[in-house]
């Protein structure tokens, strides 16, 4: 777009109507009919102008910093002419008739410029000024609907979170991520079809929250509930250390899609629900512990040498968490097999060490095998590399 500011007018008017320049009883009928005039044939030059935006910029880079330029542009001129209108007397028809005309043209060519170039729109830019009906649509008229009717606490949550943001106002700027979010929440309800079968336990909007990352407090909070309350219908300590791996290893199993995100003000769903997970299998091993009357776990003083305390201990030189992704591993794979992963972890904690721990409990080993590390994926590999090239050389 070269050197040219394309809203030099609407800047111009923006800041000529100001009430504390001029009185706006002064502005007579002829001169607000001609701004008017001027308003209506500049949103349609600026439409014209921006229609060809593309073709006369270059670089993607280019183009992405000229639109962002311009709606940052436009939202402060909106900023200014809207504090100008609540200053017009009320006998200042003329006066408000032209700003307000000058106001509708700035909102419709950001409106265009927003929803034309989205994907370069910068996605937590304020979007308030704008009219945003192309956006979001009212997923109130979806509660209805056989997703919304099979979970009503979660359709609640979820309605209740919409309005926040677009009918009451109270959940912060409007920006285009926010509108990219709830707009694609409601194509999915839209359009889901409810026969189709669904990851166990979670229902078809579980499913479709999960996978649009809906990092919402409140979200989690009801998630956590929920599986607290299905691990808490078991007595048996066993089963419900399987039914916590159970649900883990199926809310993983959900995909996440790529740069979809509720709010950048959380952690991503799948690091709250996994911390929670840990934390719980955690203390629920402990409580085993004490029932069973078994010691707990001394973690070593920083800086104090390994020595070997007993003597049918096996010395690995791994960490805890590569010796529980090894086992992992064999379980998955059948080179070992026994009732359960736990089972395995029960049988060979007593006999390991490393060269960090002299005691490792089976709790642990369990914990680390839910959270797997890259880098410890990476060493493992090398050291599976490294044994597979000695068992070559007998």
């Amino acid at each position: 777009m070269g050197q040219e500011y394309a809203l030099d007018w609407l800047d111009q008017m923006v800041h000529e109507l100001d009430p504390q320049r001029i009185r706006p009883e002064n502005l007579d009928n002829h001169q607000a009919m001609a701004i008017v005039d001027k308003a209506a044939n500049e949103e349609k030059r600026l439409i014209r102008l921006f229609k060809q935006f593309v073709f006369q910029e270059q670089k993607t880079k280019q183009i992405r910093n000229s639109v962002n330029h311009y709606l940052y542009e436009a939202e402060s001129l909106m900023k200014v002419a809207g504090r100008n209108l609540n200053q017009i007397p009320a006998r200042a028809d003329n006066y408000r008739v032209a700003l307000e005309s000058v106001f509708s043209c700035l909102q419709k060519v950001s409106a265009f410029i927003a929803f034309r170039y989205k994907n370069l729109v910068d996605p937590d830019l304020s979007l308030d000024m704008i009219n945003s009906d192309q956006g979001a649509h009212d997923l109130r008229r979806l509660q209805d609907s056989d997703v919304m009717k099979c979970n009503p606490e979660l359709a609640n949550l979820v309605i209740k979170t919409f309005c926040d943001i677009f009918v009451d106002h109270r959940g912060g700027e409007i920006t285009m991520r926010k509108l990219n979010f709830w707009s694609n929440v409601i194509q999915a309800v839209n359009y889901a079809d409810v026969s189709l079968e669904v990851t166990e336990p979670f229902d078809q909007l579980e499913q479709i929250m999960i996978e649009r990352n809906f990092n919402s407090p409140l979200f989690s909070q009801y998630l956590t509930s929920k599986f607290s309350e299905k691990i808490d219908i078991s007595t048996d300590p066993d089963l419900v250390e399987e039914n916590l791996a159970f649900l883990q290893k199926t809310f993983n199993q959900i995909p996440v899609m790529k740069d979809m995100i509720f709010s950048k003000e959380f952690d991503d769903l799948s690091l709250t629900i996994n911390a929670w997970f840990i934390q719980e299998i955690d203390f629920r091993s402990k409580k085993i512990r004490i029932a069973l009357g078994e010691p707990s776990e001394q973690p070593q003083k920083p800086g104090k040498k390994y020595e070997r305390k007993t003597s049918d201990k096996i010395l690995c030189n791994l960490t805890v968490d590569q010796l529980s992704l090894f086992f992992k591993a064999a379980d998955m794979s059948n080179v070992i097999s026994a009732r359960s992963l736990s089972a395995i972890f029960h049988s060979v904690a007593p006999y390991l060490s490393t060269p960090h721990r002299t005691d490792i409990s089976h709790s642990s080993l369990r914990v680390k095998s839910y959270s797997v590390e890259e880098r410890d994926k990476t060493l493992l590999i090398e050291i599976m590399t490294k044994l597979t090239e000695q068992i070559k050389d007998m």
